[in-house]
């Protein structure tokens, strides 16, 4: 089943990429809800495909940079706190680390404004490299 090219007009796309509706899961999922959506995330897959590829092409905001650099830092943390594959570490031991990281909030924070510099550097780089990737 492949999707016509007429499947979506651009006031619809412009509608979807503005609305906040997907930028409020900020808790913890339960197993159930994550089976959810990822049985949703399937189903949707192209759609969501289609979509970031839109997106991609676009100058990141301020908070969605914001979001990248705190993601960069905690990750940063987590590789301190625990040596191995976070991949194979269980959930509950996963929830407790990022409960310690969570309690360093104000540290994490500093860092944050500490590499923004750098990220906005980054998302910068990463647009003239699209561009010139376009213009061959």
């Amino acid at each position: 089943m492949y999707l016509n090219k007429n499947w979506y007009n651009e006031e619809e796309i412009n509608e979807f990429l503005n609305s906040t509706d997907f930028n409020l899961i900020n808790e913890v999922a339960s197993v159930k809800t994550r089976m959810k959506l990822a049985r949703a995330a399937r189903r949707t897959a192209r759609r969501r495909a289609f979509i970031r590829k839109l997106k991609a092409k676009r100058r990141k905001q301020l908070p969605a940079l914001k979001k990248r650099a705190y993601n960069e830092v905690k990750t940063a943390f987590r590789k301190k706190l625990y040596k191995g594959k976070w991949s194979r570490l269980s959930y509950s031991s996963r929830a407790r680390i990022d409960a310690m990281i969570s309690r360093k909030k104000p540290i994490l924070n500093r860092m944050v404004k500490r590499i923004m510099p750098a990220v906005i550097r980054g998302e910068t780089q990463r647009l003239a490299s699209l561009n010139k990737k376009g213009k061959k």
